[in-house]
């Protein structure tokens, strides 16, 4: 359980609830009335519900770190002003920059601040919405395809504090030098860059991106520890002061840095990342593969958190963009044997079969997104049959689903969870699988 001291200070701690002033309205934090204990436990009764079937075992979840500002990463989007009755024709609607409100798509909430996303939201929002005010700029209607901002990404590292904002928009103008004054205004020396995007999709993409302040990427560090500990405090703030504190974490972590680029995956609650990835170093350093495969690598962290545990890892993503950042963040890392491999998974099983398999003793983990995984990716990781996998899901309920088909070639070792989410209903999953010999 880790320090008894710093358990017993996270748990008075955690008795005082935080509400945000837009819960019930924000469709964000569905359980953010719940203290943390409760919510750990809810999420624990579900999880045993949906694997009643394939798991008998208890399923620990990990809890996170910090339960309030742990996010590193949020998109909230510009929206036109919603009525709830039919305004008089010709109103205009101004732009509110906010998330979707509960149960109803159409409609977004003007959040002042959030209290899962990083600090200093509340200055940050204030700045940008006068910005918008005085340059009149109409927000972008996903119903009609009209309109000009569509969202506001921002990222803030959790262990070296870099900033980062990006305002995306359809194709048009903007006078840079304003929205750069403004963004620093709130959060100077943040990197401010302008994304255009001309899909009709409601995601907080970009075609192009333009580099108006700072260097256009964030420095990120991971700390993952050889053991785990439980504790949890209010803000990553409070968490990173008193667990440098711990002498029992001091000498035993392994520690990474990363390069993040506006639209790179990276796990948005960094130090319940660390957590997760402990568990899975755990699970590696426990077989020792002579090679691994990493699919849906993204920009490799996983694959660089356990590079000094085995001799040879092949990490496959589809995205260009995440690929050349694995690369560059390998190379910074002095990690020349994670070979990156652009591609989607499905084929690139396929090539994999064809060529004549792989190694009998190897190891596989997936991440992959919340869809989770094709049934011809299922059926040809069980082809060919690596002696271990890890599945790393971000959707219990389509991990539930997929596990059965892999039950007929393969033990459930174990089970748990990390709580990468807390005030949601949503919970990171880790099932482990061995190959049953015949």
């Amino acid at each position: 359980m880790g320090d008894t001291r710093f358990s017993e200070n996270a748990v008075r701690q955690s008795d005082a609830i935080r509400l945000c002033p837009h819960f019930g309205v924000c469709g964000g934090c569905l359980i953010q009335h719940m203290p943390y204990e409760q919510q750990l436990a809810e999420k624990a009764k579900q999880l045993a519900t949906l694997f009643s079937d394939v798991y008998r075992g208890q399923i620990d979840i990990v809890p996170s770190p910090a339960i309030y500002h742990y996010r590193n990463k949020i998109d909230p989007a510009f929206s036109p002003e919603w009525f709830d009755a039919p305004p008089p024709p010709g109103t205009v609607r101004k732009a509110v920059l906010g998330f979707k409100a509960r149960g109803n798509w159409f409609r977004t909430v003007c959040i002042e601040d959030c209290l899962i996303g990083p600090e200093g939201l509340l200055e940050l929002f204030r700045s940008v919405r006068e910005w918008v005010n005085d340059q009149q700029l109409a927000p972008y209607d996903s119903r009609r395809n009209t309109g000009f901002l569509r969202n506001l990404l921002i990222r803030k590292a959790c262990r070296t504090e870099d900033r980062m904002v990006m305002l995306i928009t359809t194709p048009g103008a903007i006078d840079r030098e304003s929205f750069v004054s403004t963004v620093h205004a709130a959060w100077p020396n943040a990197s401010v860059l302008w994304g255009t995007f001309s899909g009709r999709g409601e995601v907080a993409a970009a075609d192009h991106v333009e580099i108006l302040a700072g260097i256009g990427e964030i420095d990120e560090h991971l700390v993952i520890p050889d053991h785990l500990e439980r504790t949890w405090w209010p803000t990553p703030k409070d968490a990173l002061n008193d667990m440098a504190q711990i002498p029992s974490l001091e000498g035993h972590r392994k520690k990474l840095a990363f390069r993040i680029s506006p639209m790179a995956f990276f796990q948005t609650n960094t130090l319940a990342t660390e957590r997760l990835y402990a568990r899975i170093r755990a699970w590696v350093d426990s077989i020792r593969p002579p090679v691994l495969y990493d699919l849906y690598g993204g920009m490799g962290t996983i694959a660089l958190c356990v590079s000094d545990l085995v001799p040879q890892i092949h990490s496959v993503e589809e995205v260009a963009a995440a690929v050349e950042d694995g690369k560059r963040n390998a190379a910074r890392q002095g990690v020349s044997h994670i070979y990156f491999h652009q591609s989607r998974v499905r084929p690139w099983l396929k090539e994999q079969i064809r060529s004549g398999g792989i190694p009998p003793d190897s190891a596989v983990i997936v991440d992959p997104p919340r869809a989770g995984l094709s049934p011809r990716v299922v059926e040809r990781l069980i082809t060919l049959a690596p002696r271990n996998m890890l599945y790393v899901s971000c959707n219990p309920s389509v991990l539930a689903r997929e596990l059965p088909a892999f039950l007929e070639s393969y033990h459930l070792v174990s089970l748990e969870a990390v709580d990468l989410f807390p005030h949601t209903p949503h919970v990171e999953t880790i099932a482990t699988l061995e190959r049953r010999e015949t």
